[in-house]
């Protein structure tokens, strides 16, 4: 106590009292003489139930699944533009990429649709300037072939026509390859493919080339006849130059899809040079010989007309 007056201290023993608990007893003596014994019954901590453990783990199951399914909300926007991306191609017309989800993802699909249209118009415009150059090259290439043939025979009016007469393929083919490019315009009819098939044949026997038909060709087809005869004769055309023949067979399949196969004995194109050789412009041949060079125009061309055979 405080005022001067002494703290009186008190003593206090403690034991431990045998038996099947734990016990412990304090014993100590007041200010007045009396004895005071105090029981301590230490107690362990209160057991878990039993269905606890269950609920907390059915608990952070749910807490993991709803966890990925907002990561997977969030980052499917992301797996679509990638796709899309992969798949990009300005030469065929798709549905615009999805501009939903969270605002930083529908910006990137916005952006990548505008660049998606950008590179189409650019494409537009490059195959309208090939379409144009083309067509406008005609005339004074008809005019140089009509001077040429009123010249005198001699070996360089032989060079200058067979000069005129690549020039005149060429620009042919930019024409072709422009129209294949987007379309001419032909509306698709019913042909009767046996008589189709061997006109076509028939035409280069006539010119003595080794074309031949295999099998009976039966039925009819929903197509663009020209479009069509643009394809095949581009193949065949391909296959007599380098392999010197070639052989056209029909067969028909279910719901009335009908395969059309232009087969040669060549030395046919490597299998990592077969894209490439779908590409405008591009020659296996590079020696630019005429006879075997063309212009690498006829694949490119038959390449991008089978979409548009049969009308939307």
């Amino acid at each position: 106590m405080q005022n001067g007056s002494r703290r009186r201290q008190v003593p206090l023993s403690v034991e431990a009292i045998p038996g099947d608990g734990k016990r412990l007893q304090g014993h100590l003596t007041l200010s007045d003489g009396s004895h005071l014994t105090i029981d301590v019954t230490p107690r362990g901590v209160m057991p878990l139930a039993e269905w606890l453990p269950y609920v907390f783990a059915a608990q952070m199951a749910l807490l993991i699944l709803c966890t990925w399914f907002a990561v997977r909300q969030a980052v499917r926007p992301l797996g679509d533009l990638a796709a899309a991306a992969d798949a990009l191609d300005p030469n065929k017309k798709g549905s615009p990429l999805s501009e939903s989800g969270p605002s930083e993802v529908a910006d990137a699909a916005r952006a990548f649709n505008a660049m998606r249209d950008r590179i189409a118009h650019y494409l537009e415009e490059r195959v309208q300037i090939l379409a144009a150059i083309s067509h406008d090259l005609q005339t004074p290439i008809t005019r140089m072939r009509l001077r040429a043939d009123m010249a005198e025979d001699t070996p360089e009016k032989d060079k200058l026509v067979s000069d005129l007469s690549e020039i005149e393929r060429l620009v042919q083919d930019g024409i072709a390859y422009a129209r294949s490019s987007h379309g001419s315009g032909e509306k698709t009819s019913r042909i009767d493919l046996s008589s189709f098939i061997d006109s076509i044949a028939y035409d280069y026997q006539d010119t003595g080339k080794a074309v031949t038909v295999a099998g009976i060709v039966q039925g009819t087809a929903v197509t663009k006849p020209h479009a069509l005869r643009r394809i095949l004769t581009n193949f065949i055309d391909n296959a007599i130059k380098f392999a010197g023949a070639a052989e056209i067979s029909v067969e028909g399949k279910g719901e009335g899809n009908t395969i059309i196969t232009v087969t040669d004995r060549g030395p046919g194109i490597p299998d990592d040079k077969l894209e490439a050789a779908m590409q405008p412009f591009y020659r296996l041949e590079t020696s630019r010989n005429r006879d075997t060079g063309g212009t690498g125009l006829g694949l490119a061309i038959a390449q991008q007309l089978p979409s548009r055979l049969v009308a939307p």
